[in-house]
């Protein structure tokens, strides 16, 4: 495991500085620090298979100290492809945040780093190689509140097994010549690994958790089995002859094993089957004291990553006429193909654009400096779109005292009246504060379909680049119209149909963060969150900051609102959920055992640092 294997880079960098400093260091200080950090873990190949986890980090002249006392540090890491001065340039963009971040009492350092990005699926390694470096980072600089990365880095995910007693209809070993089937409900136990996050930046903000002795980089079948037991369950000693064994594929994963079991022959076809206490092997010795034993992070993290989202029409498509997807003007044509088979599928006819990525974060930054600086006065308000989950607006109203008396016309949808077009006309009014809950996948939510195109087109501004399929034809049109996606928060963009406005986001749906290509793909690869749904809605429609989950399931992140309306910041915001979880003293209160780590599922992409002050 990586705590084990070459350690002399941490050993110099304590010995270097000369151990952990009792008071936070002067700005320079701090330089000077992270320039020995950066030297120290450049490159860094920690298993000496020759591709190094971290190939370049650089401290930047992008950064800024704050000019107040009782500050605290940022650190902004930045994917140097971005850096470089390629049409659209961002390097004044960085330097207006981290003048910001200053301003607001943080001292902001900039690194451009450029870690592993080939074909071999190792992401969980490369981002335990960036955990260790913010460990001792922070070990020299206590206040170290977070890190905000900036571009296209590797990500985490989890996969967590869990011995789950049921009450279901089941039918066991179908379709073998064992089968069993029941109609009604009986009990069983369930013990199976599922992967509960696409996507988690716990991992990299839990400091002292011991997730590099719970990662697994090859490929692994991992057992499960079902067990029913017709007379009842009991965890620490089922014996039944009714059951059946399998096992799932994994790789690249962080591993949450609560599904440790026994297991023993005891005669004429059973088995006794007994659950084993919970280990919590990713968990700290802290963690482990707490009443609901749970990983918890130690500095904030987030994402501002466009690439997934940053698309075009594919220039090089062609028909079998040499007909292109744009005609002279620009504009969406129908395309002819020899046949169904040979057409292409309309959601694939997009490829990533450096220019538009560039764009897209310019204007991000530059609406996060409006928002940060009082801009947006008109457009302070809450707003909810809920399809069958129950409206957002209650809660917020509660918590946020500004908005107890809120209720104009528009900005509560619910129920029937949740459709494509009414989410259009939703995302056109001006507002702070947004929360979206609707049935999701990694691509987008489903909501309730409007069947007028036509009205859904003026909606979007009168132009629409989309396509979808008719036989062997490419058709300009919408692709879905009960679905809330990638194209239609473009078409917004592209048409100007937005207001002026920052937005941050709660959305709630079931992996809404999760980026496709996740459990087989590197994070470098071209489809890896290829049309991903809540960045999509966050660059697209005016969106800074956007907390999701990564998982199916039925939560929402506890105490969000409170911690928003004590005016802390959108990261404490999401770190409350994990508070508040690990201290339930029983374990209904977070949903059983299956739910005991839900807050893992929650992740938050763009700007971490703001606040709705």
């Amino acid at each position: 495991m990586y705590r084990h294997l070459q350690l002399a880079p941490v050993v110099a960098l304590l010995l270097a500085t000369g151990g952990v400093y009792a008071a936070q260091p002067s700005f320079p200080a701090q330089r000077s620090m992270l320039d020995r950090a950066c030297r120290q873990f450049a490159p860094c190949d920690w298993n000496a298979d020759g591709a190094a986890e971290i190939e370049s980090l650089q401290l930047t002249d992008l950064g800024r100290g704050a000019p107040n006392a009782g500050r605290d540090t940022v650190l902004v890491v930045v994917e140097n492809r971005l850096l470089v001065p390629l049409g659209q340039d961002l390097r004044p963009s960085l330097r207006q945040f981290a003048a910001d971040l200053a301003d607001e009492g943080h001292d902001a350092h900039v690194l451009a780093a450029q870690v592993y990005a080939g074909p071999r699926h190792q992401d969980g390694r490369t981002l335990l190689a960036l955990r260790a470096m913010l460990r001792e980072v922070h070990q020299q600089i206590p206040e170290l509140r977070g890190v905000v990365l900036v571009g296209r880095f590797p990500e985490a995910m989890i996969v967590r097994q869990y011995y789950w007693l049921k009450r279901t209809p089941i039918t066991l070993n179908e379709g073998k010549p064992n089968e069993h089937k029941f109609e009604e409900a009986v009990e069983y136990i369930r013990d199976k690994a599922e992967l509960v996050a696409w996507r988690s930046d716990l991992i990299l903000a839990d400091l002292d958790g011991q997730w590099e002795d719970v990662y697994h980089e090859q490929r692994e079948e991992l057992p499960c089995f079902t067990a029913v037991c017709p007379d009842g369950v009991e965890a620490q000693d089922s014996t039944t002859d009714l059951y059946e064994f399998g096992t799932d594929a994994f790789e690249d994963f962080f591993f949450v094993n609560d599904g440790k079991w026994r297991m023993e022959a005891v005669g004429e076809g059973k088995l006794r089957f007994q659950q084993l206490p919970d280990e919590n092997d990713e968990c700290s010795e802290d963690d482990l004291a707490l009443p609901n034993p749970m990983a918890r992070p130690d500095i904030l993290v987030s994402r501002i990553d466009a690439s997934h989202v940053a698309l075009e029409p594919k220039p090089d498509l062609v028909d079998s006429e040499g007909k292109h997807l744009l005609d002279a003007q620009g504009l969406p044509q129908a395309l002819t193909f020899a046949d169904a088979a040979s057409t292409p599928r309309a959601i694939s006819v997009w490829q990533h654009s450096d220019a538009t990525e560039r764009q897209l974060l310019a204007e991000f930054f530059d609406r996060n400096h409006k928002f940060r600086t009082g801009g947006y006065p008109e457009a302070r308000k809450p707003a909810s779109f809920s399809t069958e989950f129950g409206s957002a607006l209650p809660e917020i109203r509660q918590a946020i005292t500004e908005w107890k008396d809120f209720d104009e016309p528009g900005y509560h949808v619910e129920g029937q009246a949740a459709t494509v077009l009414e989410g259009l006309r939703w995302l056109k009014l001006p507002a702070a504060l947004r929360v979206l809950k609707a049935h999701s996948d990694p691509w987008g939510s489903s909501v309730g379909k409007t069947e007028d195109a036509e009205a859904l087109k003026a909606e979007l501004g009168g132009a629409f680049r989309g396509w979808r399929n008719e036989g062997n034809q490419l058709v300009p049109g919408l692709l879905n119209q009960d679905k809330l996606h990638f194209e239609y928060y473009r078409a917004l963009w592209a048409n100007q149909q937005l207001p002026e406005c920052g937005v941050l986001y709660e959305s709630t749906g079931c992996e809404s963060i999760g980026p496709e290509g996740a459990a087989s793909r590197p994070y470098s690869d071209p489809h890896y969150g290829y049309w991903q749904g809540a960045e999509s809605l966050m660059f697209y429609c005016n969106g800074l900051a956007l907390i999701g989950r990564s998982k199916v399931f039925y939560d929402e992140p506890r105490g969000f609102f409170d911690v928003l309306a004590k005016g802390d910041t959108f990261g404490d915001a999401w770190a409350e959920y994990f508070a508040i979880e690990s201290a339930a003293q029983n374990v209904d209160e977070v949903g059983g055992g299956i739910g005991r780590k839900r807050a893992y599922f929650w992740s938050v992409l763009g700007d971490w640092t703001l606040t709705l002050r």
